[in-house]
């Protein structure tokens, strides 16, 4: 994600992200930027994570592990590793007063049969995160299936993903945008023409996925709070418009 874009993300992330609590799982953590965002004291000099008691992290690219254990310990977890999926990574949980951050080498693309053991083993979860994932993985709706099922009842999904257009009738569209800015329909149809190309280089990215509208359709929510967020400020902001919120699991 550039600099750009990542900063995009960050003002409608920060305000998801502060309602992590309890038992928390992040699917796709990458280097783990997110965590800084995460509740904290304020009394402290140095604040510390305030209210998540345990915190399980899935991510498949090991590239990423080394500057993730970095972020996580800035952010004031103790870092362990699951031993079935990073067999070779050395764990250094040692502090017992500061929550565990676990990072596990899997996916969720399995759906609920193929869940990595660890991330099964330490279900339900009060809150999962997701965040600029979905567009890249390889089966959307197993996934989301996957979330459902680790989800204790009344858990939430929090979650921010880059979408398809919507049409002029989509009512989550918020207030940042006037309608008529852009030529939906053609910037749609732009989606749809760059994603086999953009693919390949982007680790599987796809422009054109109705993420959004999936998780809206899916049983079993009790809630579904969902914003479009649509760009206009640039060319990539305007072939990736944001949905984000939360679902609530019955």
């Amino acid at each position: 994600m550039s600099e750009q874009s990542a900063e995009r993300v960050e003002e409608f992330r920060k305000p998801l992200w502060l309602q992590a609590h309890g038992n928390v799982l992040e699917v796709g953590i990458g280097h783990g930027e997110g965590l800084m965002l995460l509740p904290r004291t304020q009394s402290d000099e140095s604040p510390k994570v305030q209210g998540v008691t345990n915190y399980v992290a899935i991510e498949p690219n090991t590239f990423l592990h080394a500057k993730l254990v970095e972020n996580a310990a800035k952010a004031g977890f103790s870092v362990n590793f699951d031993a079935e999926t990073c067999p070779d990574a050395a764990s250094n949980a040692t502090d017992s007063e500061l929550p565990t951050l676990t990072i596990v080498n899997g996916t969720l693309d399995g759906g609920p049969n193929a869940i990595p053991s660890f991330v099964r083993d330490h279900a339900p979860y009060d809150c999962i995160l997701v965040s600029m994932v979905f567009c890249s993985v390889d089966d959307l709706r197993a996934n989301l299936q996957a979330i459902q099922h680790l989800l204790k009842p009344g858990g939430k999904y929090i979650f921010i993903e880059h979408v398809s257009h919507t049409d002029t009738a989509d009512t989550t569209v918020n207030a940042h945008y006037v309608p008529g800015s852009m030529n939906l329909a053609v910037w749609k149809m732009l989606q749809n023409v760059v994603t086999p190309v953009w693919k390949p280089f982007t680790g599987n990215c796809h422009m054109n996925r109705d993420t959004g509208k999936i998780i809206r359709e899916m049983d079993g929510w009790s809630n579904v709070e969902i914003t479009t967020h649509r760009g206009v400020e640039n060319p990539l902001a305007k072939l990736m418009p944001l949905v984000y919120g939360m679902a609530v699991k019955q």
